[in-house]
């Protein structure tokens, strides 16, 4: 019996199950930003912004969820200024964006408001659609309850005024 160099190669080789995470659930979450890093977006580009430059962030939901990616182009400075609330950072009263370096953002956490899409294969995607303030330490007071609004006393009030003294006559 001859054999050849090649048998026994097409044995099917065992490979480890792909791991299939959850979609972050539409709704607000508090995420992570576990990678953050400045750079150009293709598809992104525009006229005022031909290479497509944006601050890439991946956000954490936790070991279960799959990430959530946000690309902020760089031209979109009130996108900017909802990312520095989220964050608990109050935008400068100039106009500057004062987030730092994109490298500074990782470990910190965003609340954001997730919504899902579908892709052009069909898959749907978590993706953020609104980037929220930033909880206060301290809770909100409530807001002040209105004053009840001043009797004002008319012949009527008047009349039932009299007759509650005790008097028994009619005033008119």
């Amino acid at each position: 019996m001859v054999e050849f160099f090649d048998s026994g190669f097409e044995q099917p080789q065992a490979t480890a199950p792909a791991y299939t995470y959850e979609q972050l659930p539409i709704g607000q979450h508090k995420l992570e930003i576990i990678a953050a890093s400045v750079g150009d977006v293709e598809w992104r580009a525009t006229t005022d912004n031909p290479r497509g430059e944006c601050l890439r962030l991946r956000l954490s939901g936790g070991r279960v969820y799959g990430f959530v990616f946000a690309d902020i182009p760089k031209e979109k400075k009130w996108l900017f200024k909802a990312l520095e609330l989220s964050l608990g950072i109050e935008p400068a009263a100039d106009g500057r964006i004062g987030i730092g370096p994109a490298e500074s953002l990782v470990g910190q956490y965003v609340r954001v408001e997730i919504g899902h899409y579908t892709t052009r294969a069909g898959e749907t995607r978590a993706t953020v659609k609104k980037w929220l303030p930033a909880a206060s330490a301290a809770p909100a007071a409530p807001p002040a309850a209105k004053p009840a609004p001043a009797r004002c006393r008319t012949q009527g009030t008047k009349a039932a005024a009299v007759f509650r003294d005790g008097d028994g006559e009619f005033p008119f």
